[in-house]
């Protein structure tokens, strides 16, 4: 009977000492921040690239603070200085731009290539047949 004791006692212990309590906590993420110059560094038109075929070295977008404005427009999802949102200030999956009365709403993604942070903006300027894919990078 002490032997059954002792082996229990011990495989208890043994038990005890082998189970962690598992983190469950949810990292935290980080917010999508774009604040700042971003340039077209690739331009996509129905999976076509367009980046050698078009200029697109002089346009800038510049984000702050809800705000936005555009230096040298090309064809994008709008030409003129305004507003913008996430629809999801953690998560966010859609930009919109608001220029006045008119508004324009985005896909988007958010990827880091080469270790650098990119933003990719999806939209249809009009026709929806043709669906433009701007890859946009923040200047340093």
């Amino acid at each position: 009977m002490k032997k059954f004791i002792g082996i229990a006692s011990f495989l208890l212990l043994l038990v005890g000492f082998s189970c962690k309590k598992e983190n469950t906590a949810t990292p935290a993420e980080p917010v999508k921040e774009i604040t700042g110059s971003w340039r077209i560094i690739k331009a996509l038109r129905n999976g076509t690239d367009l980046t050698t075929r078009f200029d697109f070295s002089a346009f800038r977008i510049k984000f702050s603070d809800g705000n936005y404005t555009i230096e040298n427009p090309v064809p994008f999802i709008v030409n003129k200085p305004g507003t913008w949102k996430f629809d999801d200030p953690v998560y966010p999956f859609n930009i919109s731009f608001r220029t006045g009365s008119d508004s324009a709403t985005s896909a988007i993604q958010y990827p880091v290539v080469g270790g650098v942070r990119n933003l990719v903006v999806s939209f249809s300027p009009g026709c929806q047949s043709n669906i433009y894919e701007y890859t946009l990078q923040k200047e340093n």
